[in-house]
């Protein structure tokens, strides 16, 4: 079971609120609200800390009490609890943090008119060929977005990985709709979760091994 927390800002915009949350939090996760300048960075920054905050409370921890450490690549890990993997991704007005017993990686992304170029610049090929034929196009290049996204993360490579050195598949082999990731036609140990959350942000979850089961938090 993975566990994901979602955090809209809108609430945050209440300066009562946003103080009264703030001072919930701990000096470090302040001071990276500190550094934003505008109001809408950081109650998006405040709402990854709140979201990261909310899931650590449920497995009885404090990030008071943590010591946060970066891989070689920057993702973040606690290396005091070593089965225990998160993932902190944010969109516009929207912050999410999923946890797992696996290595995880997650993005949001909210929906806007897209250039669909860009898919046929980045993406591989196959994945280009399927957006243009959706239905909905630009909705399928953000199913493509934050997949590719989600497993980059997860990996740990982050854009050390070209988005076009690997390619999301819809269906298996055998034709039945699941998603799979594929290197160099080789199937990766990857399963993924993907839906639509406050009706256009597109919200993708990857995890090392099967595709997980999701419990969705909203705070």
């Amino acid at each position: 079971m993975c566990l994901l927390y979602l955090m809209p800002t809108a609430p945050l915009e209440d300066d009562d609120l946003f103080w009264d949350r703030y001072h919930s939090l701990s000096l470090t996760r302040q001071e990276k609200i500190d550094r934003f300048i505008f109001p809408k960075d950081k109650q998006l920054s405040l709402a990854a800390g709140l979201a990261f905050q909310a899931g650590l409370a449920d497995y009885d921890l404090r990030e008071q009490q943590l010591t946060i450490a970066e891989h070689q690549n920057g993702k973040p890990y606690l290396p005091q609890y070593p089965e225990l993997f998160f993932n902190i991704a944010h969109s516009e007005q929207l912050a999410i943090c999923a946890f797992s017993s696996r290595e995880i990686g997650a993005d949001v992304e909210r929906m806007a008119p897209v250039d669909l170029e860009l898919a046929r610049r980045f993406f591989d090929n196959s994945e280009y060929r399927d957006i243009i034929a959706a239905d909905c196009p630009s909705e399928a290049f953000y199913d493509y977005w934050v997949l590719k996204e989600s497993y980059l993360k997860a990996t740990g490579l982050g854009f050390k990985l070209p988005l076009d050195a690997f390619r999301i598949a819809r269906k298996d082999s055998t034709g039945k709709n699941q998603l799979r990731v594929y290197q160099d036609n080789i199937q990766m140990p990857y399963g993924f979760y993907l839906t639509t959350v406050l009706e256009n942000y597109k919200l993708a979850v990857c995890t090392n091994g099967d595709q997980p089961e999701m419990e969705l938090r909203f705070l």
